[in-house]
């Protein structure tokens, strides 16, 4: 019988080079003669296909896009709340009339607009956006104050924002380590089809080099078990740490 492994707890380049290794011994045999030859060219198959898609993680450029275009509106709906609160104080009674109705829409969507959560300020701010546009007071009002051009920036630079981030959330979905989950999955399947193959030969036949192979992997498996063992014991003993 094959040792038992939790292959899910191996680490992505683990995860590879042990597919790596378990191939490279049963090649060795002749796998015809053994029936077994399309069980491993399937996880072949598969540990090629990983090991291409597999590629440590080095950030997105996004991010640093996303935080700077966050950054912009955040300076947008700031000013635009300064010189509204500002303009409630004007000598002008048309202009203080003007800002005190601005300040009563913007205050219906809370005070820290620019400490939202990302997707939280994009709805906060086209819901902004849509009212000012939609409530003729609230026209004449931005008109009056001469906040258009603020307006304006607000709306391009969260609809920048929106575009940038949705295209982060796209990225994040074709990313190698979504695309290695699955793969994962599939190899882990092949993995256990071949060696189910090889017990099932190993347990009904007078063949030998069934069970060298199924030897040769459990050394193979204690070795890999030994690394999870190790990674288990010192997660333990910083969590008491901690505790």
């Amino acid at each position: 019988m094959f040792l038992s492994i939790i292959l899910s707890n191996l680490r992505h380049n683990e995860f590879i080079q042990f597919i790596s290794n378990l191939t490279g011994i049963i090649s060795k045999y002749d796998l015809e003669a053994l029936k077994l030859k399309s069980q491993l060219d399937a996880l072949t198959s598969l540990f090629t296909t990983i090991s291409s898609v597999f590629k440590p993680d080095q950030g997105s450029d996004l991010t640093k896009i996303i935080a700077q275009d966050d950054e912009r509106r955040d300076r947008a709906i700031t000013g635009i709340q300064a010189l509204t609160n500002a303009y409630t104080n004007h000598y002008d009674e048309e202009t203080r009339v003007a800002a005190l109705a601005l300040s009563i829409s913007l205050k219906k969507f809370g005070t820290s607009i620019a400490k939202q959560n990302y997707q939280g300020e994009t709805a906060t701010i086209n819901a902004i956006i849509a009212e000012w546009k939609r409530e003729t007071n609230l026209v004449a009002s931005i008109n009056k104050l001469s906040l258009n051009e603020w307006v304006e920036e607000l709306n391009t630079a969260n609809i920048q924002f929106d575009t940038h981030y949705l295209a982060r959330v796209k990225e994040d979905a074709e990313a190698p380590d979504v695309k290695l989950i699955a793969l994962r999955k599939e190899a882990t399947q092949a993995y256990r089809a071949l060696t189910s193959r090889i017990e099932a030969f190993a347990t009904i036949g007078d063949e030998p080099t069934y069970a060298e192979i199924i030897n040769e992997c459990n050394s193979l498996i204690e070795k890999y078990n030994a690394v999870l063992n190790a990674r288990s014991k010192k997660e333990d003993e910083e969590v008491s740490q901690e505790d």
